[in-house]
């Protein structure tokens, strides 16, 4: 049988293309409540659901949480992400003792910045997307009645990026001058 609404075929009364019922219904994808409210509350969201912004989240890394609005996760990522190197390097140092030089320098690094960085493709979106579900719960908490306003309104504070980013150079200032002087350098 063919749909008399686009000209797909009809199987057990239901057209396969566009979802039309033989008793004139029209089969419908209905989104849950919370992501009516996601989408309200992050304007990238189909984005983000779909994981459209790999291409985002290489380049930033750890710096991508604080770009979706979430600066103390982006802070904490990026004095994380400095730990990570830092002893990443020492293992494969010990590696090459046992390994006889099998892992070179330039393949370390390359190495090390392809397994970090496919953690945050990997984990990043959903990370986000739970935390803006927790504040979504917190904003329907506090303001009951007008809790979808508040949604739309939400803007998420893209400036974190360039305040991570300054904190996280203040720190390592701080790391080399320390070191520095320790050395007695300075």
């Amino acid at each position: 049988m063919i749909c008399i609404k686009c000209g797909g075929s009809i199987v057990d009364g239901c057209c396969t293309k566009c979802g039309y019922l033989i008793n004139g219904n029209r089969i419908q994808d209905k989104s849950t409540d919370i992501n009516l409210e996601l989408k309200l509350f992050n304007k990238d969201f189909g984005k983000i659901s779909r994981n459209k912004n790999l291409f985002l989240v290489t380049i930033l890394g750890p710096l991508y949480f604080s770009y979706m609005g979430h600066f103390f996760l982006g802070t904490f990522s990026v004095l994380f992400d400095y730990i990570y190197f830092t002893y990443a390097f020492q293992f494969f140092d010990a590696i090459n003792i046992v390994t006889i030089n099998m892992f070179n320098t330039p393949f370390q690094t390359i190495f090390i910045i392809l397994i970090n960085r496919l953690f945050y493709v990997i984990f990043s979106n959903t990370i986000c997307l739970s935390l803006d579900k927790n504040k979504i719960k917190r904003i329907k908490k506090k303001y009951k009645d007008n809790y979808i306003d508040k949604l739309k309104s939400y803007k998420h504070h893209q400036y974190y990026l360039i305040l991570t980013i300054l904190l996280y150079v203040i720190v390592l200032s701080i790391i080399v001058i320390v070191k520095r002087i320790n050395n007695g350098l300075m």
